[in-house]
């Protein structure tokens, strides 16, 4: 047996355990192990003494997930931009009038269907659709209290159920997530 199998036998599985503090995933742990190896094996720091070899080792298995750690954080920023981009890029393209008329006739009815509903009602649908408050944040602005909110706006949204058809209810469902809204309801209400 070679000093390197040895040293492999000897350091993988508490590589793997010190790895694991870094990182959640056992998966990018191994692999940051084996590139840990691959390193020992390529620029011979098998032939290190004991105590320089664990402590190179440690610090080779630490850096490596430190930086691959950084290395997400900028994948996922880079993604989270992207998904913004889109988003202005949607709100851009509604804006812009080019909508199709099956979608204009589907908010005339989601508005239709909202300004049929009663006062308190439709202005809790508004906060919390349109304006994208939360229950907390409409609770505040109306002076009442939050389990009166939820209540409205559940039977709002009960009510706005059955005067909708399932792909309309489901478009004002997503109008929280959709930034769209806002713009369509400042040039609706």
């Amino acid at each position: 047996m070679s000093d390197f199998d040895q040293i492999f036998r000897q350091y993988h599985n508490s590589l793997l355990l010190y790895g694991l503090k870094f990182l959640d995933n056992k998966s990018e742990a191994l692999d940051v192990i084996q590139e840990v190896f691959v390193d020992v094996w390529e620029n011979k720091k098998y032939e290190l003494p004991e105590g320089h070899l664990k402590a190179y080792l440690l610090n080779a298995v630490r850096n490596k997930c430190l930086n691959l750690l950084k290395h997400q954080k900028v994948v996922r920023k880079h993604v989270s931009g992207e998904n913004y981009k889109i988003k202005e890029l949607e709100l851009d393209w509604y804006k812009s009038g080019e909508k199709s008329l099956i979608e204009n006739e589907n908010l005339q009815k989601i508005y239709d269907a909202i300004d049929s509903l009663s006062g308190n009602y439709k202005e809790v649908i508004q906060l919390s659709r349109f304006e994208g408050l939360k229950n907390s944040e409409i609770s505040e602005k109306l002076n009442v209290p939050v389990r009166t909110v939820e209540t409205r706006l559940f039977r709002a949204l009960q009510k706005l159920r059955e005067k909708l058809s399932q792909k309309d209810f489901f478009i004002l469902l997503s109008f929280r997530s959709l930034e769209i809204s806002k713009y369509f309801f400042q040039n609706k209400f």
